[in-house]
This record gives structure tokens, C-alpha cells and sequence, in this order.
């Protein structure tokens, strides 16, 4: 258990972390994590700034929104040290653990403590630098057996032709263990009129005269398949790819193991080529000749096929959407990328064009044509320029950040401090305070309102920095190593969807940070030439109709 000396850690600004495991139900909740933190911050006089958390999320993968959250806070320089219940909360694997403890006290300058534990932090001392160690070893061997014995047991089941995953292949039922009867075990079931149909998109891919766009739109067509999907979004044709090479159907279960493309535990790698098959206890509904059949085909698809183009940087790939698929979108579909458009490049004249995708997942087809991407650019450029900041956005922030119930108390406590500020102020023109005196107190009371300020509120300076100074951000991308991705990174952080209608740019929906420094209004809606802010994209809609 740690020890600390009070009076050389006093008056440290703190941050939170809290993670709670998906692998490991029976550990100490949030809750709990962040009460015994906050305890151990208050017996050391420090102040806490924010608290960062992640539920249900392995320790194996950093792709988390809750510790992205507090790298960002931590570049903005909003507090001097973190607080853990255990390091382990930070990462389950021990390389990664001692990089990222790295990074953060030698990037960022922090200190790192935990409830139970140790830290070299504390003292500085080799005894307690050797057990922070020694412990971040011994949770990585557990962890590591933990890891192993889920894996075990996942591979187990699959041998012994048990389901592991949640969602079950199209044209099966999933009994769980908990409905289980004695009549109806654990596992899939056939739904044999869905089946009957899947069996028919088999044979229909088997013949080589379909595609997988052209089965997707098949399946689409079915009314037990609409039954089925009522409100979500229509089967694509990447689901139909899946669906064809999917030995379920055959009667058999797979087993893959989770594998990560980056150091640090980033970037999922797919299983698909990975899979381990085993008979399974299932009834399957696609004979081996059938399926062998189709995988023969798809390799005939696959020998036509030209190599891939060099990758391109799209500066709002992902972005941009169809403003005609918008106007015609139903109120109970369910989907947040009805009208995406995708980027492609035609090598007939060496261009790049946004292209509505929406046959290409299994919606009517749109009349919208192939948009030129740099067109789209260009408007977006046009219209980001064009924004005036309007005047008091600081005060504005200031609201917005203050009435947000979390702030209160931190709000309650800066006000107090800036009436004690005043005071000083006071005593110092009148004489009552010695030059050193006034200082020394002035500058106390200006770290305390620094450090219980928001994390939020430095997001949202910053964010207002950008709109304000925007073409000279522009500018300062272009000379880095790699100004297309910085300008990327540049409008990712502004632009949430841009909305085109036969070419041209009718409306851009800014990020919320952005939308608060412009008093709410978070969109850009053309009108005749030039764009003006506006509370939504509504009457875009309206005055662009088919």
C-alpha cells in the first residue's frame, strides 16, 4: 500500500481514472474506483480537475474513448497528476503499461499514484520504483493466464461445436444459457422459412451470374427479410460477402483469435482468413458441394479483378452525404449512414468523386451523380473561411460549460475564490498587504481557479482558437511532413457531415464543440452563393426536393 508525505504533494492538481473490465465482471466498480481515489487525493491536500473513466473495456486494447479523453486533457496541460486505483486500470499488458507510464510522465510531465500499489512517484526511491515493477509484472502474468483460459475455454467450446458469439448468422435463433430448457439446450436453431431463403441466395451466387451487390438486392426484396430488418438498415453487399463464406451453414463453428495490427493495442484485426472450423452440434442447412460451390465462384470473381489503386487522402472522406437520400429518408430507420457517399477514383481521367453508396447497400437507387472531390473541397474551404466568430463566444463558452450540472460545485468554488481575489486586491491598494504578500496570494488563488476549471472549457478555447484563426491553421498544415492528413485531421475536428445535392454543398454541420462557440448554431446552409449559419439543416431539406 502506498504512503505518502502530505506537505511535498499538496496543492497538486488531479485527474481520475477508472476502468471496469468486460473479462472481469466481478471487479471494483466505477463507482467504487473513483470514491477510493478521490479519498486517497483528498488525504494528500490535492485538487481534483476531472475524472475519466471507461466501462467495459478490456485492459488488452487502448482504443478507448475514456483514456483518448484524458491524453487530450493531458496535452492542454489541465492537471500535474493522475490517480489510479490500480495500475492495472491503465493496461493489463506489461510493455504496454511501461510505454504508456512513459509517455506520460516524460511527454506530459505527470505524476502517477494509485490507491493500491506503487508508484516511484511517491519518494523516488529504487525500493518503491523496483515493486511499481515487480506488481506491473505479476498483474501481467495474471492477466496474461486470464487471457489464456478465456481463449482456452472460448477454443473449447468451439471444439466441442458450441456457439461462442451473441448475434447469430442470418436464418438462425440464438437459445441462450439462461433460456435453456432440458427440451431446447444452448445454442442455434434453424428459422426455416429465413433459411430456405438464404439457401436460395446460395444457389443463385452458385450459378457465377451474380454478384454480392446483385444477392443483397435479391435478399432486400423478400418480405420475410423486410419482416425481419423493419427499421434497420437493408443487407449490404459486404454482408453478403460475409454471409457466402460463413461455414456455419454447413453445420460447422469457428474459433479466431483477437489479434491486434498496432503496438498498443489498436486496430482489431479481422478473423475471416484466421478461423479455425470445427463440426458443429448445430443442424446446418448448406451442403459442402453447395458452399465449395460458391467459394469456387467468388475465386473466378476475384482472377478479374484489377490491383488496388495507391492509397489517396480524402480530406472529408467519411464526411460527406447525400442530400437527396436525406430528403427522402423514412423516421423509423434506424442508420447513421443513411446517404454516406464514398470516395472513388476513376483512372479514365484521373479524378476523384464522392459517389452516393446507396445501391451499393441495399437502398433504392439515387439519382445523385458522381461529385468531383475537390469541388466538395472547395465549398467546404469557402464556407469555413467564411465564418465570423461572433463577439462574448468566450462568455458564451463560460456559460455553457457552467450550467452543466458535474460543474457546479467546481463553479461554486471558483466564484468563492474570485470574491477572495477581489478582497486581496483591495487590501493591497490600501496598504495592508506587503508587495511579496499580495503575490504569493494572488498567485495561490490563480492556480486554485485554473485547477477547477473544466477540462471542457480549455476543448472549447481551443476549438474557438480554430474558428477564429481558421486560415491560419490551413496554413500552418502546409508545411508539415504530410499536409493533405493534417488538413485532414484539421476538418475532422470542425466538420461532422457535409451535405451535397447534384454537386453542390448545401449545408455543413459543425462538431458540438464549435456549435457552442457560435451560440448554438451549428450548421451551414447555403443560400444563392454563400453559406449562412443556421439551427438546422431542415430547410435545406425542403428547399432541395427531387
Amino acid at each position: 500500500m502506498t504512503t505518502m508525505k502530505h506537505q511535498s504533494r499538496k496543492g497538486l492538481r488531479f485527474a481520475i481514472y477508472t476502468r471496469y473490465s468486460s473479462e472481469l465482471q466481478n471487479e471494483l466498480s466505477l463507482e467504487a474506483q473513483e470514491t477510493r481515489c478521490r479519498r486517497a487525493i483528498s488525504e494528500r491536500k490535492g485538487k481534483l480537475v476531472g475524472v475519466f473513466s471507461d466501462e467495459a473495456r478490456s485492459g488488452w486494447s487502448l482504443e478507448r474513448d475514456g483514456f483518448q479523453n484524458l491524453r487530450r486533457a493531458a496535452e492542454l496541460k489541465k492537471f500535474d497528476a493522475i490517480m489510479f486505483w490500480k495500475f492495472d486500470r491503465l493496461a493489463r499488458h506489461h510493455d504496454q503499461a511501461v510505454m504508456i507510464k512513459m509517455l506520460l510522465r516524460h511527454k506530459y510531465g505527470l505524476k502517477l499514484f494509485c490507491v493500491e500499489g506503487f508508484s516511484e512517484d511517491e519518494d523516488n526511491s529504487p525500493y518503491t520504483a523496483m515493486m511499481e515493477q515487480m506488481l506491473a509484472i505479476f498483474s501481467a502474468f495474471y492477466s496474461q493466464n486470464l487471457s489464456s483460459e478465456t481463449k482456452r475455454g472460448k477454443y473449447q467450446r468451439a471444439a466441442r461445436g458450441e456457439f461462442n458469439g451473441s448475434v447469430p448468422p442470418l436464418g438462425y435463433e440464438l437459445v441462450k444459457v439462461a433460456d435453456a430448457t432440458a427440451e431446447r439446450p444452448a445454442g442455434l436453431y434453424i428459422i426455416l422459412r429465413i433459411a430456405a431463403v438464404v439457401r436460395r441466395a446460395f444457389k443463385r451466387y452458385a450459378t457465377g451470374k451474380y454478384s454480392d451487390f446483385d444477392i443483397a438486392w435479391w435478399l432486400n426484396q423478400q418480405l420475410v427479410i423486410q419482416k425481419l430488418r423493419y427499421g434497420l438498415p437493408p443487407i449490404s453487399k459486404e454482408t453478403v460477402r460475409d454471409l457466402l463464406q460463413n461455414r456455419v451453414y454447413t453445420g460447422r463453428m469457428p474459433y479466431a483469435e483477437t489479434i491486434y495490427s498496432r503496438t498498443l493495442g489498436e486496430g482489431k484485426q479481422s478473423g475471416r482468413k484466421r478461423k479455425h472450423w470445427f463440426d458443429g452440434k448445430h443442424q446446418g442447412f448448406i451442403s459442402d458441394e453447395l458452399f465449395a460451390r460458391c467459394q469456387q465462384v467468388r475465386q473466378s470473381f476475384l482472377k478479374g479483378q484489377r490491383a488496388p489503386a495507391t492509397l489517396r487522402t480524402y480530406l472529408l472522406k467519411s464526411h460527406v452525404f447525400c442530400q437527396r437520400c436525406s430528403n427522402n429518408k423514412s423516421e423509423i430507420l434506424v442508420d447513421p449512414n443513411f446517404g454516406k457517399m464514398g470516395a472513388v477514383w476513376r483512372n479514365t481521367n484521373n479524378k476523384a468523386y464522392y459517389r452516393c453508396r446507396a445501391r451499393h447497400r441495399g437502398y433504392p437507387p439515387c439519382k445523385q451523380k458522381y461529385v468531383p472531390v475537390m469541388s466538395v473541397d472547395d465549398q467546404v474551404l469557402q464556407a469555413l473561411h467564411g465564418i465570423v466568430v461572433p463577439t462574448g463566444w468566450e462568455a458564451q463558452i463560460e456559460k455553457a460549460v457552467r450550467d452543466r450540472p458535474e460543474h457546479v460545485e467546481a463553479y461554486r468554488r471558483i466564484d468563492l475564490a474570485e470574491e477572495t481575489m477581489k478582497r486581496i486586491d483591495f487590501s493591497w491598494e490600501q496598504g495592508f498587504l506587503t508587495p511579496q504578500e499580495y503575490v504569493t496570494k494572488r498567485n495561490l488563488l490563480q492556480g486554485e481557479i485554473e485547477s477547477l476549471r473544466p477540462v471542457d472549457y480549455d476543448m472549447l478555447l481551443a476549438a474557438g482558437d480554430i474558428m477564429r484563426n481558421f486560415r491560419l491553421h490551413w496554413k500552418d498544415c502546409m508545411i508539415t511532413d504530410a499536409p493533405e492528413k493534417a488538413q485532414q485531421a484539421l476538418l475532422d475536428k470542425i466538420v461532422e457531415k457535409v451535405f451535397v445535392f447534384d454537386g453542390q454543398v448545401t449545408g455543413i454541420t459543425l462538431k458540438e464543440t464549435f456549435r457552442l462557440i457560435l451560440n448554438g448554431f451549428h450548421t451551414l446552409e447555403r443560400t444563392e452563393n454563400y453559406f449562412t449559419l443556421t439551427e438546422s439543416l431542415e430547410s435545406a431539406s425542403h428547399n432541395y426536393s427531387q
